[in-house]
C-alpha cells in the first residue's frame, strides 16, 4: 500500500506511543503544552463517543501499516472557526517531504470543516518556519517565553502581599475586558486574533462539577488607576492558569505609569498563589508590545527560555453581499410631475 496521509485511528495512536523515542517532536501551542501532559490519546479516544463534540484533529501519515508522521490541530477556545496547531512530528524513517505533506492536510481538513483561521506558534530560528511561510502563514506579533523552572514556596512571598486595587474578574468584566485588550493591542494583532466578548467570560461552572480536566484558571483585574478618557473601565488583567506541569501568566495593562506600578503588585499576588499550591515550574509569555513586565519577572527569578512567532493563515473569509429590498412604490397623483433619478 502506498503512503497517504489520513485521520488517525486508535491502533494508531498506539503505534506513535510505542514509537516515541525515535520522533521528532514539535510542540507548538505554550502554554498548553508546556504546562499539560501530553493528550493525544485522550483527545482521540474522547472524540470516538458518539455526540461528543469534536475539538481535536489527528492525522497521520502512514505507509504499510507504519506511521512515520503526523499533525495534530485543536479549536481554539471559545471559537468553532479556528484552529490552533499544537503538536507536529515525524520518525526518523519518514520522507523529507513528510512536513510539507502533513500540514497541506491540516490546511485542507480545516478548510473543509469551514475554519476560517489556523493558528500556530513556531520558535524563531526553527526549520518548520519556512514550511508554514509556504504555505502563506503570516506573523502577526512575537511573544517571548520567560520561566521560573525550579518555582516553589520559597520564590513567593511568605504571607499574603497586600493586593488593594485587584479582585477577581467576574463575567460583567467581559466589555471592559475587550476594551482593554483593543487599547494595548496593535490593529495588524487584533485583526488576526478577532476576539469577542464571548471570550474574556470566565467559566461558569466550578471545578469540580466540569466535565473536563483542563487547566484552573485563576483571574484578576484592577480598576484604570491612570485617569486615562479611554472606553475602558479597567487599567489592567492577570491570570494564573495552572495544570499538572506547571503554571502559566498571562498579564496585560495599559502603558501609562500608574497602571503599570500596579503590575508588580498584581504579579507577586498570582506567584504567592501559585506557591501555594506546590512546586511547578512558572512560565509567562511576554508580547512584544507589552516588554515592560520583562525587567519584573527577571527580578523574581525569571530566565528568558525562547522567542517563538505567532503565526496565522486566512482560510475563508465572510464577504458582505448586497440584498436587494423591496419598497413601496408611490404612485404620483394624476396631473402631478415626478423627478426621475
Amino acid at each position: 500500500m502506498s503512503a497517504r496521509i489520513r485521520h488517525a485511528t486508535p491502533l494508531d495512536i498506539w503505534r506513535i506511543s510505542a514509537t516515541r523515542g525515535r520522533q521528532h517532536i514539535f510542540r507548538l501551542n505554550p502554554p498548553y503544552t508546556l504546562v499539560q501532559p501530553e493528550a493525544l490519546s485522550h483527545d482521540l479516544l474522547r472524540s470516538q463517543f458518539p455526540g461528543n463534540p469534536r475539538s481535536s484533529f489527528v492525522f497521520v501519515y502512514a505507509d504499510r501499516g507504519a506511521v512515520l508522521g503526523y499533525v495534530q490541530a485543536r479549536r481554539r477556545w471559545r471559537r468553532e472557526d479556528e484552529w490552533t496547531i499544537t503538536t507536529i512530528a515525524a520518525s526518523d524513517r519518514a520522507p523529507d517531504h513528510i512536513w510539507e505533506a502533513l500540514l497541506e492536510e491540516v490546511c485542507r481538513a480545516a478548510g473543509e470543516e469551514g475554519v476560517m483561521r489556523l493558528f500556530v506558534k513556531v520558535p524563531d530560528g526553527e526549520p518548520l518556519m519556512e514550511e508554514f511561510r509556504a504555505l502563506g502563514f503570516t506573523r502577526y506579533t512575537n511573544e517571548r517565553i520567560w520561566g521560573n523552572l525550579y518555582f516553589g514556596a520559597s520564590g513567593a512571598p511568605s504571607t499574603e502581599p497586600p493586593h488593594p486595587a485587584l479582585r477577581r474578574q467576574a463575567n460583567h468584566d467581559a466589555w471592559d475586558l475587550m476594551q482593554l485588550y483593543n487599547s494595548v493591542t496593535p490593529p495588524v494583532t487584533r485583526s488576526a486574533e478577532d476576539l469577542t466578548t464571548h471570550q474574556w467570560r470566565r467559566t461558569g461552572l466550578p471545578r469540580f462539577l466540569r466535565l473536563s480536566s483542563g487547566p484552573e484558571e485563576r483571574s484578576y483585574v484592577w480598576g484604570d488607576e491612570g485617569g486615562s478618557k479611554g472606553s475602558t473601565a479597567l487599567g489592567g488583567y492577570i491570570r494564573l492558569l495552572t495544570a499538572a506541569r506547571g503554571h502559566w501568566i498571562t498579564t496585560m495593562f495599559l502603558p501609562d505609569a500608574a497602571n503599570r506600578a500596579l503590575y508588580p503588585q498584581a504579579l507577586d499576588y498570582v506567584l504567592w498563589k501559585a506557591a501555594r499550591i506546590g512546586s511547578k515550574p512558572v512560565y509567562s509569555g511576554v508580547r512584544e508590545y507589552q516588554v515592560e513586565a520583562e525587567g519584573h519577572l527577571e527580578e523574581r527569578g525569571f530566565h528568558l527560555l525562547s522567542e517563538q512567532a505567532l503565526l496565522v493563515k486566512y482560510l475563508t473569509e465572510p464577504v458582505r453581499v448586497k440584498e436587494p429590498a423591496l419598497v413601496r412604490l408611490l404612485a404620483p397623483k394624476r396631473g402631478e410631475l415626478v423627478a426621475s433619478k
